[in-house]
């Protein structure tokens, strides 16, 4: 007995040990710790009292300008210029994000020769065969919001202008996120944390989605007047979801004037040894509210990376 005693109390004691020296599980939420180079209990940020990272949310109502596009459809590059200019003109509070996509790829296919980049994402292939009322590229959405080609969420590029216009008339805002990021380039680990705070009381299916945009991406475009255009810049690329196509589900039933909600990511970004387009500084994070049953977008914001 007393040497079967002793066996149980240094397991005990190795299993105490362990504890200490491994106080955090490898996979600790949505986060994947092995992307953090250094002792987690050091991570600088309090995730068991998340709202105590955070000050007031100052942000202003952002409107998303979802610009479909393609490098091989001849009207995009004009439709770009409109959606670029919609975003320098800094008083409207225009994001805009380039997401390739139709419903048949025809205008982002890749090739071995000409247009070897391959821009499209599932999240992009998604949402035009689930959006309804998509007929072909250049398209675009206003905050998704349903006052586009007849009463869908989509519009031609000839109207983003007049339904940028009509969402800064609707008024106040709604909802509001902030985020902050940690970003370590010897795992080429992001961290990402989100504070997401309901301005109104309402109904519905809330979910909140980051899009990982490239700022400037240079290859070929086909242009308007049969050329390709070999220097292109495609601007603000969709290139991948930090956490799936549809996002998180943040609440989906009722949420009430004051609720605040907190979020935790990590996501390890492509090696920009091999691609150096995905170089931290040019990278962004756009983060979005939307409501998943008529995909509306209540609020969006920016993030440039790496400044």
């Amino acid at each position: 007995m007393t040497k079967k005693l002793i066996q149980i109390l240094l397991l005990l004691l190795v299993l105490a040990c362990d504890k200490v020296e491994n106080p955090l599980p490898t996979i600790y939420g949505d986060f994947n710790w092995e992307l953090y180079p250094n002792d987690p209990t050091t991570y600088p940020y309090d995730i068991a009292d998340p709202s105590s990272n955070w000050t007031s949310n100052t942000n202003e109502k952002g409107i998303l300008l979802e610009d479909y596009t393609g490098h091989k459809c001849t009207n995009c590059p004009a439709a770009a210029t409109i959606a670029t200019q919609l975003e320098d003109d800094t008083a409207l509070g225009v994001i805009v994000v380039s997401i390739h996509a139709s419903t048949d790829g025809s205008f982002q296919s890749a090739d071995e020769v000409e247009f070897t980049v391959d821009y499209q994402t599932d999240a992009g292939d998604a949402y035009v065969q689930e959006i309804p009322g998509f007929i072909g590229n250049p398209m675009g959405t206003i905050n998704r919001n349903d006052g586009g080609y007849s009463n869908t969420n989509w519009y031609f590029s000839s109207n983003w202008a007049t339904g940028v216009n009509n969402e800064i008339s609707q008024g106040n805002l709604e909802a509001n996120i902030q985020l902050q990021y940690n970003y370590y380039p010897s795992t080429n680990g992001l961290f990402i944390h989100t504070e997401t705070s309901f301005l109104k009381t309402l109904s519905g299916n809330y979910h909140l989605i980051l899009y990982l945009v490239r700022n400037d991406v240079v290859s070929p475009q086909k242009m308007n007047d049969g050329t390709i255009d070999h220097h292109y810049h495609h601007h603000a690329v969709l290139s991948n979801n930090i956490n799936g196509t549809w996002g998180t589900l943040v609440n989906d039933s009722t949420v009430i004037n004051g609720d605040v909600f907190y979020h935790d990511f990590s996501f390890e970004l492509p090696d920009p040894s091999i691609d150096s387009t995905y170089q931290i500084n040019n990278l962004s994070v756009i983060s979005y509210i939307c409501e998943r049953n008529n995909f509306n977008v209540l609020q969006a914001i920016k993030t440039e990376l790496g400044n």
